[in-house]
């Protein structure tokens, strides 16, 4: 029942489009088809709407196991498409789902693994679970990054970015200091893209005036990359040295 009634809800969702007014950056950078996790930031229950109308297609959303303790959320969630997991301790049979999921299909992961509730310019501290999913399937991560925390009738920007495929040995369950390391440089990616983010809506790019000429990158991004090399991942240096 899942892809019906995730339409269903789409098509429910989209209604209340006028309320949160949300103008999306990079759609170019949806992949459409094939596997793909997209990793966005948690700040508020609108988060799950604003994804699955504002990002085309079908994917399953990854919950925590706390959403199975009321009956009435574990309900209308897994007729949904949620795949609940217990960070702590995930059971062998979620995995085994996941990344049967992500064999040619699509998941949608808040890698901070609960809702923000503190600064929203910046991402609570990320969890290794992206990590293990992108490692293991070889799945590109594509980040997807909300302003602020969405509120009725304020408007509001998501910025899709490129996806970010730095994982060089794929296919296999990375140790727990590979993981570490790869969820720091996608840390480091999502720090990039909040300053893209930041400087579209200071600067309002979307101005004819404003726009950056094609290749060209904000003053702001190149600061912060002379300031903030990017973290190495596991094997990256051996083949930049080849």
């Amino acid at each position: 029942m899942g892809k019906p009634f995730y339409y269903f809800s789409r098509c429910l969702y989209s209604l209340g489009r006028p309320v949160y007014p949300t103008k999306v950056i990079g759609r170019e950078n949806i992949i459409k088809k094939g596997k793909c996790i997209y990793a966005c930031n948690h700040l508020s229950a609108v988060d799950i709407p604003l994804t699955q109308v504002h990002i085309p297609g079908y994917r399953r959303y990854i919950g925590k196991v706390d959403f199975t303790e009321r009956k009435s959320s574990k309900f209308l969630l897994s007729r949904f498409g949620v795949i609940f997991i217990d960070r702590e301790r995930p059971a062998l049979s979620t995995m085994r789902e996941i990344f049967k999921v992500l064999d040619n299909g699509q998941i949608l992961i808040f890698p901070e693994g609960t809702r923000n509730k503190g600064d929203e310019s910046e991402m609570g501290e990320l969890k290794t679970g992206l990590a293990l999913f992108a490692a293991k399937s070889g799945a590109p991560v594509v980040p997807v990054l909300l302003y602020r925390r969405p509120k009725a009738f304020r408007k509001n920007y998501m910025y899709i970015g490129e996806p970010i495929d730095v994982i060089v040995d794929k296919g296999r369950m990375p140790t727990a200091a590979e993981a570490e390391a790869i969820t720091a440089r996608y840390a480091h990616e999502f720090a990039r893209l909040r300053v893209r983010l930041c400087d579209y809506v200071e600067n309002k790019r979307w101005k004819r005036k404003n726009r950056l000429k094609t290749g060209e990158i904000p003053p702001a991004l190149a600061a912060f990359d002379a300031e903030h090399p990017a973290p190495l991942v596991p094997g990256e240096a051996e083949g930049k040295s080849e």
